[in-house]
């Protein structure tokens, strides 16, 4: 099986390399150090696995999965995460996620996550099982999420937004015009009912853009 590796920590990367590697049925074809480069490389490379950091710079995981299910590039992810709270797991699991792994998790644990996601079935840590119960039982987001209905770009504008950054810095980072920015701001306060900044950043961490 063909596994992509996504991770901006380079040590995280090397162990994961070191886990997949001493494996027979798995080859790394692949590594990325954010989200945009996963989307990018699952695309041309067309892995079978991918292991995919929950938090990334520039296009968060949840984000990069999404985009990446969406498109068919791969339908086998197992996200990895510092983060066991429930908005964190939900979202990973409506992107596409097929697996939730805690970074404290132990090596054994990781094997026997990936066996699961790729034999297609799903694993979830012990410490978050509990929080998937509302993505299964809701797998199609009928409770809707805020942010369902917002474009790509909007979603990385308001993760932008919620970590502090002015138009100017964000309109830089994504090589746009603060102009275009600001119009993106105005849409996103209306498309989720907010008027104030305070409330981009509250929705934005509830979805699992950022870390509190």
């Amino acid at each position: 099986m063909r596994a992509l590796v996504v991770d901006d920590h380079g040590v995280m990367r090397a162990g994961l390399r070191s886990l997949l590697e001493a494996r027979d049925d798995i080859t790394l074809v692949g590594e990325a150090k954010n989200g945009h480069e996963a989307i990018e490389q699952a695309e041309r490379l067309k892995p079978e696995l991918i292991l995919m950091d929950i938090e990334l710079p520039g296009l968060s995981g949840i984000l990069a999965a999404e985009e990446i299910t969406r498109q068919r590039y791969c339908d086998r992810i197992l996200m990895l995460s510092a983060h066991e709270t429930r908005n964190f797991v939900e979202s990973a699991l409506r992107a596409g996620a097929r697996g939730y792994v805690v970074k404290t998790s132990s090596a054994q644990e990781l094997q026997t996550a990936i066996d699961a996601v790729c034999s297609g079935r799903c694993y979830m840590s012990p410490a978050v099982t509990h929080h998937a119960v509302g993505a299964v039982a809701d797998p199609a987001g009928t409770t809707a999420s805020p942010i369902s209905n917002l474009s790509r770009r909007e979603q990385e504008v308001l993760r932008l937004i919620a970590d502090g950054m002015g138009n100017k810095e964000i309109a830089d980072e994504l090589h746009l015009s603060p102009r275009t920015i600001e119009t993106h701001r105005a849409n996103l306060m209306r498309k989720l009912g907010v008027r104030k900044v305070s409330g981009l950043v509250r929705i934005a961490i509830r979805e699992g853009l950022l870390s509190a």
